[in-house]
């Protein structure tokens, strides 16, 4: 299996709560790292690729749960 499906079937396996907890905080470290980034602070500026398309599956399988309910 491929980290993507693993990542998909970890996000699939969520609460609709958790999945929405997740989402956010995954948000919340989106904008911590803008923030850094303006400032000069990130290091890694790979993560902020990262934890868009982390936000990007979350939401897909948020919408997936939608649609099936």
């Amino acid at each position: 299996m491929s980290k993507h499906s693993e990542a998909l079937d970890k996000l699939r396996a969520l609460s609709d709560e958790e999945l929405h907890a997740h989402l956010v905080a995954q948000r919340r470290k989106l904008f911590e790292i803008r923030l850094q980034q303006a400032t000069g602070q990130v290091e890694n500026t790979s993560q902020i690729r990262l934890i868009r398309r982390e936000i990007a599956r979350a939401m897909t399988v948020e919408l997936e749960a939608q649609r099936t309910q």
